[in-house]
C-alpha cells in the first residue's frame, strides 16, 4: 500500500509540473540551423518550444510576398542588426493578393506567479498579442539604435498557464521579436516613460547629425532638432 500510495504521489507530481510547465526559448538562442532546399528551415529547428503557423520559415531571407517568419541572425550576407545574442524572429504580414491570412508563432505555459510585466526587444508594426485569447496592451518602454523595448501588465495572469500568442494580420507592417522576458517590476509610470522619450529624442537627435556628418564627409555642422 506504501509503494502504490508514493507511486501515486509521485504520478500526481509529474502531472502537475508538466502542466504548470514555464516558457521556454524566450531569446530564440536555441535556433539549429540546418538547411534545407530554398534556404527553409524545420520549425523544430528554428524555434524550438514554439508552434508557427505560416506558409514556411526561412532562415536570414526574409519572403518578398510576406506570409513567413524568418530566423534572422548577424551573419553575412544577410547581416541583419544585432537585437539580443544572436538570433531573432522577422514575422513578415503577408502581402500577396487573393489569400489574407494571417502568421503566427504561439506557445503554452504557465507565467510565473511574481510576474507583473512581460516585455520584449524589436517592432511591434501591426502585430497582436494576446495571452489565453486576452489582449495586451504594450507601451514603448525604452529604444535604441535597432529596436524598441515594449512592456505591458502581465499581473491578472500571474501563475495561470495559457497560450502566449503573437501574430501578425495580413497587410499591416511586419514585425521584429525577440528576447521576450517576465518581470517582477510592474510598467513603468508615465512620469518615467515621459523621461525615456525626452531621452531618446536627444539620442535621436545626436545619430541624425552623426549621419549627416559622416555622409556629407564635413564636421561640425550643425542641425537644429526640435525635442517635443
Amino acid at each position: 500500500m506504501k509503494t502504490a500510495a508514493k507511486f501515486l504521489f509521485g504520478l500526481l507530481l509529474l502531472c502537475r509540473s508538466g502542466h504548470a510547465q514555464g516558457f521556454v526559448n524566450l531569446d530564440f538562442e536555441s535556433a539549429n540551423i540546418v538547411l534545407g532546399s530554398f534556404n527553409q528551415i524545420s520549425i523544430t529547428n528554428a524555434f524550438p518550444g514554439w508552434t508557427i503557423t505560416g506558409a514556411f520559415v526561412s532562415y536570414d531571407s526574409p519572403s518578398l510576398s510576406g506570409g513567413s517568419i524568418t530566423i534572422c541572425d548577424t551573419n553575412p550576407p544577410t547581416s541583419f542588426q544585432p537585437i539580443q545574442g544572436r538570433f531573432f524572429a522577422f514575422l513578415a504580414s503577408e502581402n500577396y493578393p487573393g489569400t489574407g491570412l494571417p502568421i503566427s508563432m504561439s506557445q503554452t505555459g504557465q507565467i510565473p506567479v511574481s510576474a507583473e510585466s512581460i516585455s520584449f526587444w524589436g517592432t511591434i508594426g501591426g502585430m497582436q498579442i494576446t495571452f489565453n485569447s486576452q489582449p495586451l496592451n504594450f507601451l514603448v518602454t525604452g529604444s535604441s539604435a535597432n529596436y524598441d523595448i515594449y512592456t505591458a501588465d502581465i499581473s491578472a495572469y500571474a501563475g495561470q498557464t495559457g497560450q502566449l500568442l503573437f501574430t501578425v494580420p495580413p497587410y499591416v507592417n511586419s514585425a521584429i521579436l525577440d528576447n521576450i522576458q517576465f518581470s517582477s517590476s510592474p510598467v513603468p509610470e508615465p512620469a518615467a516613460l515621459a523621461l525615456a522619450a525626452l531621452g531618446a529624442g536627444l539620442l535621436g537627435c545626436l545619430r541624425r547629425r552623426q549621419t549627416f556628418n559622416l555622409s556629407a564627409g564635413v564636421k561640425n555642422i550643425f542641425i537644429p532638432c526640435d525635442i517635443p
